[in-house]
Formats: structure tokens, sequence, C-alpha cells
């Protein structure tokens, strides 16, 4: 590919002298003309869908459908109505034959001009033949093309539809292109077929290209794509959404100027059988040591382009019996450099051995407005939209980012115990690693998945500050807060969202459970000291969840069942271990009269149980009203047990404990 000529190659077709005239201007007769040698045939036919027959009609020596035209004929013909242009459409084919002579190559025009026309839909076909040794290009003025998928309607309903040859018989699609665009120049071997479709009310008189030749490009096609300032340009390999033709090469040329960079991302693509050979893409890049890269198209392709660059699409041998298809869809996005780009981190994950981090792009709103692309480059080369970087290697990463707020980090890792003998009483430290807080983009979500042997060990969590637990009574207002939610599989347990700045000085859990620490602001990164949760390998236990609640005098404490409104699982039970200190008396409020759950199988029951007097009270969560606000004169516990409820009765509690100086409540005599 290094060597390859992707020159430019500039040819004239020669204009024909084509007698075309309307006799009655503004009237309803025509004359065509069409000169011997002409190698034009002009068909009236009707159009897609089609009218009823008696609708209209052409005349021309009684009524005629389709009308054809053919080199060395004149005609005079007219419509029977005055809207022609809903029932006929008009083709205008020119062969022009290279084979057995010199070809009239240059601006190609269009004749019969389109001003003496009937007013109808029209399509002007340039079917070229050549030596399949001669290398033809079509060259189009500006504006240039941009491409469509098959099928596709362009908005000013103009269209350019481009085939080649690969030999005497067979055609290739190369693709169907609209105005505005990029592509500047399309080159092929051996015959090309242009159409060009005008609608009728479309007053363009001229073609927009031009045909020239130049020597053999040993391959399919060489499609040239210039742009001159940021933008972006989607295109499709040959004969795309079918199969490209078995081992041909199709090359893409990229004019760039110096002060922009390229990323090429592979929007679709699928891969044949192959017996011989390997399908593959190939680019050649300024300033690349390895000219061509090869890449599988699997692979996530280069980004960070400087300069002008070629791609090429390379097919192979198809098994005959399951051939399969080779297609690609690919996005070529042009965009100045941003000054983190020439900034490269590192992430150091070469220790870590379950761990994974990903960064990638927010949910946006789309834009009909061009909008630069935000990039991830791994060694700035590899650039995409997102990417995730694996444990046991050290990664170095650049961005390609306008905006680095579009972008965000979700990292998890998993911390398990094997082997209950070898893990037990010991703790880790749940906390963000430095590599990631000194990265430029913010952090969503860092997971920790903590797995223990079933049956065996438990978890507690100890954080550095005591946590509040987000409810609609007393939201968290702070830049991170924590989620706790069970990762046993099949088990539907949120324990709740969690901040600094309350009561809960514990949270202990049966069985594996995954922590999320979740960021809403960009100022965490300066509170990311605050951030420090202990977790602990402790013995078993049955509950699902016990909380370790030590009061605080200044505030009221809001704590909510697991699952908010989606319920306390089935058969779950839950315990809220609450300290009272010596001086103070705790007022317990539930904010509901009644629960609400009825039960399917079991009972649903609560247990309040002061510790200094081990008296309990039992309540019926399913009979009983909830107790009224009451006064709790040392530690208690609160215990919460479900039943199996029915579908849309499901058990949800929320209450409330706040402290009170032992002198001022009510009763406190008979309590000391």
């Amino acid at each position: 590919m290094a060597g390859l000529n992707c020159g430019v190659m500039v040819a004239l077709l020669g204009v024909l002298l084509l007698g075309a005239a309307r006799l009655a201007r503004g009237g309803e007769t025509y004359e065509i003309a069409l000169p011997h040698g002409s190698n034009i045939t002009v068909l009236i036919k009707p159009g897609v869908p089609t009218l009823p027959a008696n609708v209209c009609h052409i005349i021309s020596k009684g009524w005629v459908t389709p009308l054809s035209i053919k080199a060395g004929e004149t005609v005079v013909f007219s419509f029977s109505c005055q809207d022609p242009q809903n029932h006929f459409v008009i083709e205008i084919q020119k062969n022009i034959d290279c084979m057995s002579g010199p070809c009239p190559f240059g601006e190609v025009h269009l004749q019969p001009s389109t001003s003496v026309l009937p007013t109808l839909n029209r399509t002007f076909i340039w079917d070229v033949k050549a030596n399949k040794n001669i290398g033809l290009e079509l060259q189009f003025s500006l504006p240039r093309l941009r491409q469509i998928r098959w099928g596709e309607s362009c908005p000013d309903g103009v269209t350019h539809s481009i085939s080649s040859r690969v030999d005497t018989t067979t055609m290739v699609r190369i693709g169907t292109f609209c105005s505005n665009g990029t592509v500047s120049r399309i080159k092929m071997q051996e015959g090309v077929k242009m159409a060009l479709d005008l609608p009728w009310f479309h007053n363009r008189n001229v073609s927009g290209f031009s045909i020239t030749n130049r020597s053999s490009i040993k391959r399919l096609c060489i499609i040239e794509s210039v742009f001159e300032d940021e933008g972006s340009a989607t295109l499709m390999s040959a004969n795309y959404p079918d199969g490209f033709p078995e081992d041909e090469l199709m090359t893409w040329q990229f004019i760039i100027p110096a002060h922009l960079r390229a990323i090429v991302s592979f929007l679709q693509f699928s891969v044949s059988n192959c017996v011989k050979k390997e399908e593959r893409v190939e680019y050649c890049i300024p300033g690349s040591t390895t000219n061509p890269e090869v890449f599988k198209l699997k692979d996530e392709q280069p980004g960070n382009i400087a300069g002008n660059f070629n791609l090429s699409l390379q097919g192979c041998d198809q098994d005959a019996q399951n051939p399969g298809i080779l297609r690609l869809q690919f996005q070529v996005l042009v965009q100045h450099p941003q000054n983190e780009s020439n900034k490269t981190y590192v992430v150091d994950l070469s220790n870590e051995r379950a761990m994974s981090l990903t960064i990638e792009q927010r949910p946006s709103k789309l834009s009909r407005k061009f909008v630069p692309g935000c990039f991830v480059c791994l060694d700035s080369r590899t650039c995409s939209t997102n990417l995730t970087l694996t444990a046991g290697f050290k990664h170095k990463i650049s961005f390609l980012c306008d905006d680095l707020t579009r972008l965000w980090i979700n990292a998890e890792k998993t911390i398990s115990c094997l082997d209950h003998r070898y893990c037990h009483r010991k703790s880790y430290s749940l906390q963000v690693p430095w590599y990631i807080l000194q990265l430029p983009v913010q952090l969503h979500d860092f997971s920790w998945k903590l797995l223990v042997p079933k049956d065996s060990i438990s978890l507690a969590l100890v954080p550095a500050q005591k946590l509040q637990q987000h409810t609609h009574k007393r939201v968290c207002n702070t830049s991170f807060s924590y989620l706790v939610a069970s990762a046993v599989p099949g088990q539907d347990l949120y324990f709740g969202s969690f901040c600094s700045g309350g009561s809960i000085e514990q949270i202990q859990v049966k069985q594996n459970i995954s922590v999320t620490l979740r960021t809403f602001t960009p100022s965490f990164q300066q509170e990311a000291s605050r951030q420090s949760l202990t977790v602990s390998f402790i013995p078993h236990f049955k509950e699902e969840g016990v909380f370790t609640v030590t009061l605080d005098t200044k505030s009221k404490v809001y704590l909510r069942t697991p699952n908010w409104d989606r319920g306390l699982p089935s058969l779950t039970s839950m315990s809220w271990n609450i300290s009272v200190p010596q001086d103070q008396v705790a007022c317990l409020t539930f904010l509901k009269e009644r629960t609400g759950v009825v039960c399917q199988t079991g009972r649903a029951f609560m247990i309040i149980q002061e510790q200094r007097a081990h008296t309990e009270e039992i309540f019926s969560l399913e009979e009983d009203v909830l107790p009224k606000p009451s006064f709790r004169y040392h530690s208690f516990w609160v215990n919460i047990s479900n039943c199996s409820p029915m579908s849309r009765k499901q058990l949800d509690l929320l209450f409330s404990v706040s402290l009170t100086p032992r002198t001022m409540a009510v009763g406190e005599g008979q309590h000391t």
C-alpha cells in the first residue's frame, strides 16, 4: 500500500451535439432529435407506482407507452394530461465504448439539456466500457458527495448511483450518494456505470462531475474523501449491505488538514468464511514505522491520526458451500486535537487481580448539529468512545475530547474469601485508588463485589464517618453515596443508599454483597479523603442484615426497610441495634399506622426488645396497628421479619428515632 498510486485522475467526456428542442415552449408538444452516432437512447415510461393507464398517455402518431428514442431518430410527442410528471419518468442513457477507440474524456454534460426535456423525473445514465487495464476516475465538483445506504433517499431528491465492472457481465454497486459530503473522487477499473437521478422540479442543468483515465489501480475502486474542517463521514464497502465481492480489494483515501485529527470507528460489520487468505483492513498512516498496519475487523481501529491516510478492505477466497458475508460500514470523525490529547495518564492495574475500569460516554441527548467526538485513546493510537482496562497490566491512556465532562468512569473490583479459615477476622479498606482520582474524568461508580463462602462467613461494613440512610424524609445531599445491595444470584435485596453525616456505625450482612460508591458532583475529587469504608469477614449469622445505630443528639434519624417500595423480600429478617446514651431517652416513631402487608404464607411480625430489661414487644405486621410513638430509655433492638406476601401488598416500613434529655422525658422516674 505504501507504493500505491493515489494521484487524482482528471478527464473530459466529449460533448455530443444533440438536437432537442421544444416546438411549443410552455405548451404540451415536444421534439427530441438524437444525432447519428451519439450512442444516446431516451426512454419515457410509466413511473413507479403507476397510476391507471387511462389517466394519461404519450401521444406520438397514436398512443405509445413506453416511448423509446434512439440515436439518429427525431420524435415529436405530447401528453394527454396536464401533469405528466405524476405518471411518467424519463431515462437518458449514453453508452461510451473505450475499448475500440479513444475515449472522449472531460466534463460530462447533461444532454439533451434539462431545459428542453419534459418536466418528468429524470435519470441520466453513463455506461463506460474500458479495457481491464484502464483506470477510470469520476471527479466531483463542489459540493462533494455523501454516501447513503442503498434504498435510502436524498433530502433534495438528487441521487448519484455508481457501479463498477469486475468482468464483462458482472457489475458491483460501489455506492449511492447525495450532495454535501466529503467524497471528491472515485477511481475504478475496467468500466463504470453512473446514474444521476433528478426530480422533475429540480432546475439543475449540470452533471457536476468529469471523467478521466489513469493507469491501472489494481483493485476494485479507490474512494477519496476530503475534509476541509471538522466533520464526519460514514462510508460503506461495495454492495453494502450485501456482501463485498470475493477476494477483492477496496481503498479509501482521506485528505485531512494538518491541524486536525481523525478517528476511525467501525459501526457495523460481518465477516465471511475464508478458505484462503484472511479478511483484513490495512492502514497507510503518516509516520508509522510498520506501514501498512494490519487489523482484523473486530479489532479496535486507529485513532488520533494526524495527516492524510489510506484504509483498505481486503476480502478472501470464500467457502463455496457456506460463503458468509463480508461487509463494513464505518465512520471517520475529524476534529481539532484537544489540550488533553497531548497528556498521557498511567493507570497501573498490574498488581490487581480481579478489577476492571471502563471510561465511557455519559448518556446524552442526540443533536442534529455536528458534535465533536469524545474518545479515550490507548497508547495514543487506538481510540474509542469507551475503553475498558483490565487487571494485570499497566495502561497508558490519553483523551481526544472537546469536553471531558461528557465522559465518566465506572470501575469494579472483586474481593473474595475462598477459605473461611484464612480470611476470618481479616479486613480490607474500600477506597477509590489514587490513579483513578488523578484522571481528568469524573468517577461515576466504583463497585466492590464482596464474596464469602455460603453459611460460614458474613460481612461487616464500618465507615470512617457514620452514615445516614437516604430516605424521602431526609435526602443525601453529599457529593457521593454508598449503594449496598445483595450480590447473591437471584436475590433481589437492596439495603439502601447511604452517605456520611448520620448515625449508622456498622452494617452487617449475611452473605455476598455489592458496595457501590456513586458520585454526584465533580467536587468528589476534593472530598475523596472523606470516603473510607472497611469491610471485615466475621462469623456467620442468620439474619440478612443488622444495622448498628448510635444516635446523635443533634438530629432525628430516619431508617427504612430494604428494597423500599418493592418491599422487603419474602421470608427475610432485618434488625436495627439502636444505642441510647445514658442521659438521653429515645423516641421511636413509625410513620404510618399499618403496614398494609397481606401474607400468602408465613407470618410478618416485628419485635422491639430493650437490651437491658430483655423484655420483648411482639407485633403482627399483618393484623396489628403499628405502635404509637414511644420512649425508649435504654438501647434496644428492632427486628422486622417478613412473610411470603401477596404480590401487591409488600412490606415497606419507615421509622424515626430521636433523642431527648432524660430530665425532659415524661415518666422518667418510673424507668430509672
